[in-house]
């Protein structure tokens, strides 16, 4: 059973685990927003060590309504704690995404529910186009996070290459 096997392995890790900073606020003081998909895991494409980013992930990486309220908890965390601002947020998206495919017409409402959009605004989320999907969500983070020293950047990881290309 795979549950067995994930224990396994934890009981081989944790020694290591243990030696990682209880700090609240990562080392690299980023915060990663990326797709739930198993082929672009931002621990493995980036290279990510425990403790040095929090990775928010969903279905196609989106910066849906659920992710800026994650935000929004994260950061009041961070100022009751006096860990204060500074953060770097990445929106990480992939070539052939699994939303790619609810880029029909046929899937509007259940697009524009999971993001939380009108259905008019559903084509501006560029569902097929992973670079113009990137830059449309940066700019709505953009739009949303006032604090002038948290940078927002936007990645898209290639799947074929094993790259990632800033927008």
């Amino acid at each position: 059973m795979s549950v067995d096997i994930l224990v396994d392995r934890n009981s081989v890790r944790s020694p290591n685990l243990r030696a990682v900073s209880r700090s609240l606020s990562p080392s690299l003081r980023t915060v990663i927003i990326a797709c739930a998909d198993h082929r672009a895991d931002p621990a493995h494409v980036l290279g990510l060590e425990p403790g040095e980013a929090v990775v928010l992930r969903n279905p196609g990486g989106r910066v849906t309504n659920d992710v800026l309220r994650s935000l929004l908890v994260l950061s009041t965390v961070a100022a009751i704690d006096g860990i204060g601002t500074g953060y770097h947020v990445v929106v990480m998206q992939h070539t052939d995404c699994g939303l790619s495919r609810l880029a029909s017409p046929d899937h509007v409402p259940l697009i524009a529910g999971y993001v939380g959009v009108t259905t008019e605004e559903v084509a501006d989320l560029a569902l097929a186009d992973p670079l113009a999907a990137v830059r449309h969500d940066v700019n709505r983070l953009r739009a949303v996070v006032q604090s002038p020293d948290t940078t927002i950047t936007g990645l898209v990881y290639d799947l074929e290459s094993g790259t990632v290309r800033r927008t």
